[in-house]
């Protein structure tokens, strides 16, 4: 569906279908009201939030009309449409404050989503760098500017000094203002397991020596740094790179925030077979947990989204599964092989 600016029956058409949504929404943001004020942050990968255009630069280009996966722009449009549909119920009728991606391929695709949606009226900016990831994938941000205050940014790559042809997505570092305070955050999207778990493991080991090296040189210079990790680690809380983040030299310690949902059924963000898995995760500085003068979170404040309309019956393995957008090279016109993840941020401010 072509969205056209002015267009008041757009707009009511999307009043109507997304009313639910937001009735689904207000009963989460009541299971997880707290006093103070809030900002929710959301964590997606995206699966596959590709353009249609063949990019020169890269070797794969199946998500193109002539590719393998037929991509076309009516499937882009409704891919994009997904998207915002799931941002406007975890937001309900308050807008996001950060949104950070995984597996999306260029900043077109989140600069349409902010242009080419009712996103749009929020004036979403966005905060992208391309990586040299072979499959042209990356990750990325965007932010509601009257809530968080853009200071600066960066991309992290990560090497592997063994091999100089390794390439995979870099980590993005964002630093901002929420509510006049400081907020270090990083995105992440680590190496998958598709090459196996031990062969992919010391990868992803890479990935936690580059970001923990980043986030001691912050905490070097300021110990009670609020610092907010997201991300697709592809490990879950309780594996060895996830672990590694725990412990620093210089005191600026990292914990996991646990996740937790109101689908039953549900036990994870993404499920392979019959095993449900956390890989979309946040973890926050000790700053974060205890500073009730400032920002902080919820020790246990995270949440996987797990509404009913991005769920479909497993018929396989029984229960339920994410629904993707491609099953196989099947057009599924789902939305993603994860589910979203969010926290809030609180502020206290002192007296």
């Amino acid at each position: 569906m072509k969205i056209v600016n002015g267009s008041n029956k757009y707009f009511a058409f999307l009043l109507i279908c997304f009313l639910p949504l937001l009735k689904i929404s207000a009963q989460i943001v009541d299971k997880q009201s707290i006093e103070g004020a809030a900002y929710r942050v959301v964590f997606y990968n995206a699966e596959n939030y590709f353009d249609t255009q063949s990019d020169t630069t890269r070797d794969y280009n199946e998500f193109t009309p002539e590719g393998e996966m037929h991509w076309t722009g009516i499937k882009y449009r409704e891919k994009r449409a997904c998207i915002f549909q799931m941002l406007m119920a975890i937001g309900g009728w308050e807008p996001l404050a950060l949104v950070g991606f995984a597996e999306i391929e260029n900043a077109f695709v989140l600069q349409d989503l902010i242009d080419n949606t009712p996103l749009r009226r929020e004036n979403y900016q966005l905060v992208h760098f391309e990586s040299d990831d072979k499959r042209g994938i990356d990750v990325g941000l965007i932010y509601h500017p009257q809530k968080f205050n853009l200071l600066s940014s960066k991309k992290i790559p990560v090497k592997n000094p063994g091999d100089p042809t390794f390439t995979t997505r870099d980590i993005l570092y964002v630093k901002g203002l929420i509510a006049g305070d400081t907020l270090h955050v990083f995105v992440n999207h680590w190496v998958s397991r598709w090459r196996g778990l031990m062969e992919s493991q010391f990868l992803r080991a890479l990935c936690a020596e580059k970001l923990k090296s980043t986030i001691d040189s912050v905490c070097a210079i300021n110990r009670n740094a609020n610092i907010l990790v997201m991300g697709d680690f592809n490990d879950g809380p309780e594996d060895e790179s996830i672990l590694k983040l725990a412990t620093s030299a210089v005191g600026c310690q990292l914990s996991s925030v646990g996740l937790s949902t109101t689908n039953k059924e549900v036990k994870g963000t993404l499920k392979h077979g019959t095993e449900w898995n956390k890989f979309d995760q946040f973890l926050v500085s000790s700053a974060l947990l205890s500073n009730k003068q400032g920002l902080w979170v919820k020790e246990a404040g995270g949440f996987i989204f797990a509404a009913p309309f991005l769920l479909e019956k497993d018929e396989k393995y029984l229960g339920v599964k994410p629904k993707r957008t491609y099953s196989g090279f099947k057009y599924n016109g789902g939305f993603s092989d994860h589910l979203p993840v969010f926290i809030d941020i609180f502020v206290n401010n002192p007296k």
